[in-house]
C-alpha cells in the first residue's frame, strides 16, 4: 500500500504544531479580585502616617558620634544600634545617665516615656508593613494556587488522552491484523496512533497556564532600586534595611544580603541572560503575564523581606525589654 502526502503536512505534525504552540500555553483573562485586591493591601493614608515623632528624626545627621556614651555602659550592642537607626541614641544617652545618677526620678519616668512611645510607633511601623507584605504574597498565591489547579486538570486530561489513544490503538491494530493478515494498514494505524500517544504524553508535561496580575504598589521595585520612598518604606525602616547591619560579617546592610541572595539563588534567571531581563522587567515592573513558577519566585522573594524588616521588631523588642527592666529594677530599689 503506498501512501501519498500531496505536499500536505502530515497529520503528526499539524497535531505536534497544535499542541505546543497553542495546546501548552494559555493565557487566562485576570479575576477581578486581582485589581480589586491590589489596592485593598496598602493602608490608608493619614496625616500622622510615618510622620516623625520628633524634628530630631527628620534629621539626617549621622548619630555615631553619640556612641560611646553612658548607654554603652548599660544597654546592649543589639539595643545600642537601633537606637542610632532611629535617630534615638541620643535619648537613650540622656535617659542612661539619669538612671545613673538616681537622684531626678520625676524627669527619668518623662524621658523614658518619650523613648517607650517612639519604639510603640516603630514597631506598628514594622507591623503595618509586614501586614502589606503579607498581603501581597496571600495575592499572588491565590493566582498562582488557581493556575496550578487549571494545570494540574489539563495535565491530567492528557495523560488520560494519551493512555486512552494507546488503548484504543492497540485493539484497532490487533483488530486489523486479524482481519488483513497483519498488512501495512495495520502497521500506519500503530505509527498513527503511537505519535499521537507520544505527543498527548508529552504535552502533558510541558503545560503552561498563565494569567495578567499587577502590583502597581510594587516593594520589590524600591528594594531592587535602592530609591527611598515613605510610600513604600517608612523612613526608620528603610535606614534600618540600608544601614550596615552586625548581623553581617562583613558589614553589609540587609538590602545588600537579600540582593546578593536574590541573584545567587538563581530566582532572576541567568546573569545576562534574555530571562534574567524578562523576569527583572516583570518582578520589579507595575506587573505582566505571570506563570505559577513567577508567580512563586515573587512570593518567595515576598517573603524573604518580609523576614528581614521583622528582623527589626526583634531590635526593638530588645531596646524595649531592657528600658523596662531598667525601670522594674528602679522601683525595686524605692
Amino acid at each position: 500500500m503506498n501512501c501519498v502526502n500531496d505536499g500536505q503536512p502530515p497529520i503528526a505534525l499539524l497535531l505536534l504544531i497544535c499542541l505546543i504552540g497553542g495546546g501548552c500555553a494559555t493565557t487566562l483573562p485576570p479575576t477581578q479580585s486581582t485589581y480589586n485586591f491590589d489596592r485593598g493591601c496598602v493602608s490608608a493614608e493619614t496625616a500622622s502616617k510615618n510622620a516623625p515623632v520628633h524634628e530630631t528624626e527628620s534629621s539626617s545627621a549621622d548619630t555615631t558620634a553619640n556612641q560611646g556614651g553612658e548607654a554603652e555602659e548599660t544597654y546592649s550592642p543589639t539595643a545600642i544600634e537601633i537606637a542610632d537607626t532611629m535617630h534615638c541614641l541620643p535619648l537613650l544617652n540622656h535617659l542612661a545617665r539619669l538612671e545613673k545618677k538616681h537622684d531626678d526620678m520625676a524627669k527619668t519616668d518623662r524621658i523614658r516615656r518619650r523613648l517607650v512611645t517612639r519604639l510603640q510607633l516603630a514597631t506598628l511601623e514594622v507591623s503595618s508593613l509586614v501586614a502589606e507584605l503579607e498581603c501581597e504574597v496571600h495575592r499572588a498565591d491565590e493566582v498562582q494556587d488557581r493556575l496550578k489547579y487549571l494545570q494540574y486538570t489539563r495535565s491530567t486530561s492528557q495523560t488520560i488522552l494519551s493512555v486512552v489513544i494507546g488503548g484504543l490503538v492497540n485493539v484497532m491494530t490487533g483488530g486489523l491484523g486479524i482481519a488483513t493478515g497483519a498488512g501495512d494498514t495495520a502497521h500506519l494505524v500503530s505509527i498513527a496512533g503511537g505519535t499521537m500517544e507520544v505527543l498527548f504524553g508529552t504535552s502533558a508535561n510541558f503545560t503552561k497556564v498563565r494569567q495578567e496580575f499587577r502590583h502597581p504598589h510594587n516593594h520589590l521595585e524600591r528594594m531592587w532600586t535602592g530609591e527611598e520612598s515613605q510610600e513604600f518604606y517608612p523612613a526608620r525602616i528603610w535606614r534600618f534595611l540600608t544601614k550596615p547591619n552586625r548581623r553581617d560579617l562583613h558589614g553589609q546592610s540587609l538590602r545588600d544580603v537579600l540582593l546578593q541572595s536574590w541573584q545567587e539563588e538563581g530566582r532572576l534567571g541567568k546573569p545576562d541572560s534574555r530571562r534574567e531581563k524578562e523576569r527583572k522587567s516583570l518582578l520589579f515592573g507595575p506587573g505582566g503575564i505571570y506563570d505559577a513558577d513567577d508567580l512563586h519566585i515573587r512570593e518567595t522573594m515576598l517573603q524573604q523581606l518580609e523576614s528581614s524588616i521583622q528582623l527589626m521588631h526583634q531590635d526593638l523588642e530588645t531596646l524595649l525589654r531592657e528600658v523596662l527592666i531598667h525601670q522594674a529594677g528602679e522601683e525595686e530599689e524605692t
